[in-house]
């Protein structure tokens, strides 16, 4: 759409010539007219060749033509090109700055350099709303747009949808803007308007997804994210928004499907390098019950590529398919690698401790208690029980009694202390 404007040709040879016939003398204005007629490299040296007095209209028209042969031109040629005319028409905008079509041709220099607040500066100054076409005002529009001006992006669209209401750039930007600004239900009726004229645009669907979700739409929204994976379900970005939207929405089965073609079969390396789409891909297949495709996919990921959060998942998915032993290997990994977290910590003893392994419980037990995280109290009690399974009475009593010193209240650890009591 901006690319297109910035295209725009700026002014026809017969407006040229008929200003040129009123406000300059009849040889000047027989340049121009002949320049407005002839081809870009032509009206260049018609100018040059002018040995009158200088004129901004000789300016603006060089300018022109510099333009359309910088628009042909290679690119190592173009922005020389581009830069030739930029000068043309800072000297007539300078030399006459009532010159509309010398700012408007500043605009599309500035927009070729995506200097977009220059272009729309200089766009405000050449078109002017009331008389202005659809093109100019949609060019108008989009450099505000571009830089910022929301402001100036709004009341440009909404006066050029009121002339020509069945553009449909103008009602982009305008929707452009209702989003930006987080007018979610203004931009919902915006594009809900859109969709009956452009049924299989998935940007507006996309759009529509967002709005609605704003609006505590939720069944629309999901309505609109299936639109739009089914209009382009090559789209990797939103393939993966609808899943975790199903998920949210406790549709784990259709979450599971959408996400499957995102991993491939078998797993792609691409897939297998993205953590969070593995994450999210193991999680949303155990909780459709299909805890053995997730350790599947998991297992996958070659050993050196494999981050914490995968190891915790693994072992998460390893209980839940009841494989103590693969949960433990899992976060054994992790030990040794200096975790401090005391709920991996304490999880690893409570696998210990399951499998048999006291001493190697205990030990964890003693890493956990001394590490970081809130369930560093729960890994000394857990230790506290385990002593006292074990008969190491002095010991529990020793541990239990630094922890009630600062948590005296603790119920558990009272339920404790009164059993070391009753023993006593």
């Amino acid at each position: 759409m901006i690319r297109s404007a910035v295209a725009l040709v700026l002014v026809v040879a017969s407006a040229v010539a008929a200003e040129a016939s009123r406000a300059v003398p009849p040889q000047l204005a027989a340049v121009l007219t002949q320049a407005g007629g002839a081809t870009p490299v032509e009206a260049v040296r018609l100018v040059d060749g002018w040995n009158g007095e200088g004129h901004p209209l000789l300016d603006l028209v060089r300018g022109q033509a510099r333009w359309r042969l910088a628009q042909e031109a290679k690119v190592s040629e173009r922005r020389v090109l581009q830069a030739a005319a930029e000068r043309d028409f800072a000297a007539a905008a300078a030399a006459d700055p009532g010159l509309r079509q010398a700012h408007l041709g500043l605009a599309q220099c500035a927009a070729a350099r995506e200097d977009w607040t220059m272009a729309c500066r200089s766009a405000a100054a050449g078109i002017d709303p009331a008389t202005a076409d659809c093109s100019l005002l949609t060019f108008l529009a989009s450099m505000a747009l571009r830089a910022g001006d929301w402001r100036l992006a709004t009341l440009t669209a909404q006066h050029g949808i009121m002339r020509y209401p069945g553009d449909p750039a103008l009602r982009r930007i305008e929707l452009a803007v209702l989003v930006n600004s987080g007018r979610a239900e203004d931009a919902r009726q915006a594009v809900l308007a859109m969709l009956v004229l452009e049924p299989e645009d998935a940007q507006l669907w996309r759009q529509l997804a967002w709005a609605a979700q704003e609006t505590q739409r939720e069944d629309e929204s999901l309505a609109a994210l299936e639109v739009v994976v089914g209009l382009s379900p090559g789209d990797r970005a939103v393939r993966l928004q609808l899943a975790q939207a199903q998920l949210g929405r406790g549709q784990p089965q259709a979450a599971l499907m959408t996400v499957r073609p995102l991993i491939g079969e078998p797993p792609s390396a691409a897939a297998l390098a993205d953590d969070a789409l593995i994450q999210f891909s193991t999680r949303t297949a155990a909780e459709a019950g299909e805890v053995s495709l997730a350790r599947s996919w998991l297992a996958a990921v070659p050993e050196a590529q494999r981050s914490r959060s995968q190891r915790i998942q693994a072992a998460r998915l390893a209980v839940q398919a009841g494989d103590r032993a693969a949960a433990a290997t899992s976060l054994e990994t992790l030990v040794v690698a200096g975790e401090r977290d005391a709920a991996v910590l304490t999880w690893a003893a409570t696998l210990a401790e399951a499998a048999g392994d006291t001493a190697r419980a205990e030990t964890l037990y003693l890493r956990a208690a001394a590490s970081d995280g809130p369930a560093v109290a729960g890994a000394s009690l857990r230790l506290v029980a385990l002593y006292l399974k074990r008969g190491r009475r002095d010991e529990a009593r020793t541990i239990l009694a630094t922890y009630l010193a600062s948590r005296p209240d603790d119920v558990q650890a009272r339920a404790l202390q009164a059993q070391l009591d009753r023993k006593r």
